[in-house]
């Protein structure tokens, strides 16, 4: 019988098991505000069964003598001789009975769990538990008494009853009694257990409370006639003179600014204030109360951690008198908390390390401890998919965890959608506002159990941008602190019942981890900085917020700083020796020793072009040395630096740098263009008349000048021609960039993806320039070996062909692009005449085939083939024959060029 017994037990506690398991989701859930996909009123059951995790179910069944039946959603009738639980759920047997099975055989029991049976049929009581029978043990003092239905011992004001040993083992012989130690009594309500009255009071004037018999309760010494053995009205005397704080009005007043409403600023007396600050304080010091030692703490969050506020001086001193039942809230002073190097854990970009050990991780798991404003714990929660206020598709809001993954979650919203998407955060199904503690997983080579989440927990340190501490711009003495709230609408509040005045909420939270400079596999401690908004929640429609949610994953630069100064110096070095190169070729054409003017203008000219495109070099290394690593690595080696830093701000002083000299070398080229000498030299003799006149002279016709016109104009059309095509250059990169979608390779992303970028993703500049700029050398680079290797050896080369048509036109011409030096292009013909008909033409060119004429060069009679061929010479003038061009022949042009412009 004993056995069947046991074995109904043990089923009826496993079934008792799984409800609780079933009831522990349900709860787990409704904390978590889960969507159960439940509406009760569709059941044959009234009412919300479940709220914030705490069972409704005797709220439910309303009918006397029902429980609710969390399986079927119903709820049950209790079998004969039975009573509902406490909690609603099921049915307990009552009196001197225990549960058993009907059928040992019977597996599911309809009513519920088996049936009651009485013990006295033994001679028995049952035990506690009514898993089981036992006997009153007279022999250790026990007997049993009818009106309890139970044992008692001789002497209930000292002795308790036990049903088992110390090992916690059922005693073999039945229910015994037990005396308890000394200055400590029977539990007037818990069977079995024994009690001491507290002592009250710290540090100072402790008071020891005493039992009183009568009435089962420790009360106050006699004559101390007050409420928790404390005088309330002696509270506030007590906190002022211990922590040195000003408990007056003064001290509930809170100041509100920038409330983005035509009211700018507001200063509130907050009832919660008023009502809480001295009570929580004392409730912490007098007996220890850890929820109102967490109340305290959280009302000092709520003044931006203002450590002149009373809210915080008392924090403080309670935390010096309670450090084990205070929250830490701020860091020690010193302490570079931001850039403590010792998590064990480490990062990944690929999957290839063993996460289930937790020896090399690709996704950061935070996590946050939720307290509400009166200090109740919630427990934790994962913090993947918290605090933004943006929302986003469901996929990606815990994109941001994994390692590398830089995510942006911004928005422009109204201040009652900002507010109402906080809310959903921030404050609890009670009303309440609540206050996360932000921690990072750090397994550290440790297998994660299975039993225990979260596990290995390491504070994150949390930048309040608000606080008093913070408010200059320095960054080495920033003050961190440990807990943050979402939103707040309880201080604000002056008058019960009232709306608040000012409502404050977190507009922006950012997390910054960043990569240790010994070991790219490890991450310093993350960064968290919120900024707070308050608003006047009357002008919620009118006025709008720009809010954001971002993580960033920052790298060591100091490897970069080194090899971009080595590289900056090495390209200018040699743009230093190529520009003294093209000075000395400046300088050896023209005939004067001295520098002057024109040198001083050739000297910032090649000076501007060479720093121009030095930069640009060291520009193009610096953002392929980022794309490069970045985009290639398998293994964690660097992150690329964001927009705005110090890396970032660099590159565009370098790209303004290359643009500006880039401009004046392109100014000295125009002014240097602008400035030379073009004379075309026409070698055609006039035609004289066949018939002589009476006079016995030809007449001589004109020389045509269409041909200098054409010349003249197939010159122009040089000046423009190019190696590359502009327009071909800008269709192919637009058609890669954007109809190939390669510009999507500037997004801050650990791949080679062309794929658009999420919504959470940003790109970068170095990126973005390498790219574009990239593209654009590669197909300018194609295009000049097109031009180079095949176009100008196979179809045409534009310059040869110029020299040829000078040839043809029998016109040659002398560049000067410098006071003495310059270049003469020889087209001198052979031919008798070049302004003639085609068929004449066509002759000449035969003969010239078949050479039967000299060379075209300017020393045709030259034994060397290239010297006898060769039309383009490099020339230099004296500085008389210079003087004398400039004071006759171009003086003479200026005076006919003016006076035809005057004419109009």
């Amino acid at each position: 019988v004993d056995a069947a017994r046991a074995s109904d037990m043990r089923l009826a506690n496993a079934r008792l098991a799984a409800l609780a398991v079933v009831l522990g989701i349900v709860a787990v859930a409704a904390q978590d505000d889960l969507d159960l996909d439940f509406d009760p009123t569709q059941q044959d059951v009234d009412g919300d069964w479940s709220s914030f995790g705490v069972s409704q179910a005797p709220d439910v069944c309303t009918v006397s003598g029902t429980y609710f039946r969390a399986q079927t959603l119903t709820c049950e009738s209790c079998p004969s001789g039975e009573a509902v639980t406490a909690d609603g759920l099921g049915c307990e047997c009552v009196g001197n009975t225990i549960r058993t099975s009907v059928d040992p055989a019977d597996t599911l029991p309809s009513s519920p769990y088996g049936v009651c049976m009485s013990c006295a049929t033994e001679s028995k009581v049952a035990s506690w538990d009514r898993t089981t029978c036992m006997a009153c043990d007279a022999t250790a003092g026990a007997t049993f008494d009818a009106a309890q239905d139970d044992c008692v011992c001789a002497d209930p004001t000292t002795e308790i009853v036990v049903e088992l040993d110390a090992a916690g083992v059922r005693l073999a012989n039945g229910k015994a009694c037990q005396a308890c130690p000394t200055d400590s009594f029977p539990h007037p309500t818990e069977k079995g257990v024994c009690f001491s009255c507290p002592s009250y009071g710290w540090p100072n004037g402790t008071v020891a409370t005493t039992y009183d018999a009568a009435t089962g309760t420790c009360l106050c010494p006699s004559g101390v006639v007050t409420q928790g053995c404390f005088d309330p009205s002696l509270n506030s005397a007590k906190l002022t003179s211990e922590y040195s704080v000003n408990l007056g009005t003064a001290a509930n007043k809170l100041n509100y600014y920038d409330l983005g409403a035509t009211l700018d600023s507001v200063t509130v007396e907050s009832l919660h204030l008023s009502e809480n600050l001295v009570t929580a304080a004392s409730e912490c010091r007098n007996y220890g109360n850890r929820t109102q030692c967490e109340h305290v703490a959280n009302l000092c969050v709520l003044t931006m951690y203002d450590t002149g506020a009373a809210a915080c001086k008392l924090y403080s001193g309670l935390f010096a008198v309670h450090p084990e039942l205070t929250p830490r809230l701020f860091y020690d002073a010193g302490v570079d908390y931001a850039g403590m190097a010792d998590l064990e854990l480490k990062v990944s970009q690929s999957a290839s390390g063993d996460a289930a050990t937790g020896n090399t991780i690709t996704n950061l798991e935070f996590v946050v401890s939720v307290t509400t404003l009166t200090g109740e714990w919630l427990g934790f929660k994962s913090m993947g998919k918290l605090f933004q206020l943006c929302g986003g598709r469901e996929s990606e809001l815990d994109a941001w965890t994994r390692f590398g993954t830089n995510y942006y979650n911004d928005c422009s919203l109204s201040v009652e959608d900002a507010l109402e998407a906080a809310r959903g955060f921030g404050i609890s199904t009670a009303g309440e506002t609540l206050f996360f503690d932000a921690y990072i997983q750090d397994l550290g080579g440790a297998a994660a159990s299975s039993s225990a989440w979260p596990e290995r927990l390491y504070p994150v340190p949390v930048y309040v941008k608000e606080a008093p501490d913070n408010e200059n711009s320095f960054s080495n003495d920033d003050f961190f602190v440990r807990r943050f709230f979402v939103i707040d609408e309880t201080m604000g509040v002056k008058t019960a019942g009232e709306d608040p005045l000012a409502v404050t909420y977190a507009r922006t939270i950012e997390l910054v981890t960043a990569m240790t400079s010994s070991d790219n596999q490890r991450i310093y401690v993350p960064k968290m900085s919120v900024s707070f908004a308050s608003r006047d929640p009357s002008f919620e429609y009118v006025a709008t917020d720009a809010v954001s949610f971002r993580a960033t994953y920052t790298s060591n630069t100091d490897d970069y700083e080194e090899a971009f100064l080595g590289i900056t110096c090495a390209v200018f070095c040699v743009a230093a020796v190529y520009w003294r190169y093209s000075i000395v070729k400046v300088s050896r054409r023209r005939q004067v020793l001295e520098p002057d003017a024109t040198w001083a203008g050739h000297a910032v000219g090649n000076g501007a072009n060479a720093i121009a495109f030095g930069s640009f070099v060291v520009l193009f290394w610096a953002s392929g040395y980022f794309f490069t690593l970045y985009k290639a690595q398998t293994e964690v080696y660097l992150m690329v630096p964001l927009d705005g830093t110090s890396v970032v701000k660099e590159f565009e002083v370098f790209l303004d740098v290359a643009v500006a000299f880039a401009a004046i070398s392109v100014a000295h080229t125009l002014y240097w263009q602008c400035n030379t000498d073009i004379f075309f030299l026409d070698w055609e003799r006039p035609w004289t008349s066949a018939s002589a006149p009476s006079a016995g002279k030809h007449d001589a016709a004109p020389v045509s000048a269409w041909r200098k016109m054409f010349i003249a104009n197939e010159w122009n059309e040089l000046q423009a021609l190019r190696m590359t095509s502009r327009d071909l250059t800008l269709l192919l990169l637009v058609l890669l960039l954007e109809g190939l979608n390669y510009r999507n390779l500037g997004v801050v992303e650990p791949t080679m993806t062309l794929n658009d970028p999420k919504d959470y993703q940003v790109e970068s500049r170095l990126l973005r320039f390498f790219v574009a700029s990239g593209f654009m050398g590669f197909i300018v680079l194609c295009q000049v070996a097109y031009k180079t290797v095949f176009h100008h050896n196979y179809v045409e080369h534009p310059i040869q062909q110029f020299v040829d048509l000078l040839a043809m036109s029998n016109l040659s011409i002398v560049i000067l692009d410098d006071e003495c030096a310059g270049y003469y292009l020889h087209g001198r013909s052979l031919m008798t005449f070049a302004d003639t008909s085609m068929s004449e033409l066509m002759a000449q060119m035969r003969k010239e085939q078949e050479m039967q004429v000299a060379a075209r060069g300017l020393v045709p009679s030259s034994q060397r083939e290239d010297l006898a061929e060769n039309q383009c010479f490099e020339l230099f003038i004296t500085k008389e024959l210079r003087l004398a061009y400039e004071s006759k022949l171009l003086r003479s042009i200026e005076e006919t060029a003016a006076m035809r412009g005057g004419d109009g």
